[in-house]
């Protein structure tokens, strides 16, 4: 059985209506303004703590960093704010991470995280991987 072919002057109608029906240009505001508000769902908490890698937000690594950076030598003491930023670490879980390329990306030298527990006296210090 054929189906019968739509006509040019039909598919003109069609998109005609369409466009009445759903002007572009509303369309294309109402795109828009659901993307911005996606966007700032999505990013506001990101914004205020930080991304949380094993329980440190980014904000707290940054803290961190020079005290545990790739070639420093002597590496400084951890600041009492890098100290506070890994009270609530998950070491098993930065464990994981220690051989990851996602420690290098912040310019972290893993053998140096794994140590700052200890150098900020917390009770994570008796875990080792």
């Amino acid at each position: 059985m054929r189906t019968p072919q739509k006509t040019h002057q039909q598919t003109n109608s069609l998109s005609e209506n369409l466009t009445k029906t759903y002007p572009m240009e509303s369309y294309t505001k109402l795109v828009i303004v659901a993307l911005v508000l996606v966007a700032t769902i999505v990013t506001e908490p990101m914004a205020t703590n930080g991304f949380s890698i094993c329980g440190v937000t980014t904000d707290g690594l940054k803290t961190c960093q020079p005290a545990v950076a790739k070639g420093v030598d002597p590496l400084p003491l951890p600041t009492t704010e890098c100290c506070a930023a890994l009270t609530k670490a998950d070491m098993p879980c930065f464990c994981k991470l220690k051989d990851s390329s996602l420690l290098p990306i912040y310019e972290i030298d893993p053998t140096h995280a794994m140590e700052l527990p200890a150098k900020c006296k917390l009770p994570q210090a008796t875990y080792h991987c």
